[in-house]
């Protein structure tokens, strides 16, 4: 396809418990295009500054190494996948700087 720009990433995420020795064990595993590319975490401790809000406890691939914002909601993180990813074929090109 030559223009990959108007193709849209399908990103899925499936709710999974992690363990990440803290009160925070709610996750969603996000897949991009039917691979696995982050874990989120809900963060629920009291000492968090902002309890609610979902925290990308790991990047895989392309988003190994990315400093991801904290997000409000799953529907942030989500957009926020889909614009790393706009107009680059998964296993592709590297992701462009911009978050």
């Amino acid at each position: 396809m030559a223009d990959r720009d108007n193709v849209e990433t399908l990103v899925v995420l499936q709710p999974i418990s992690v363990d990440t020795a803290s009160s925070d064990h709610a996750g969603m595993l996000v897949m991009a295009n039917g691979l696995l590319v982050a874990i989120l975490v809900r963060l629920d401790a009291p000492e968090h500054a902002r309890s609610g809000t979902w925290f990308m406890e790991v990047g895989l691939g392309r988003l190994a190494g990315v400093r991801a914002p904290v997000f409000d909601t799953l529907e942030d993180a989500t957009r926020w996948v889909r614009r790393r990813f706009r107009g680059k074929a998964l296993g592709g090109d590297r992701l462009d700087a911009e978050g």
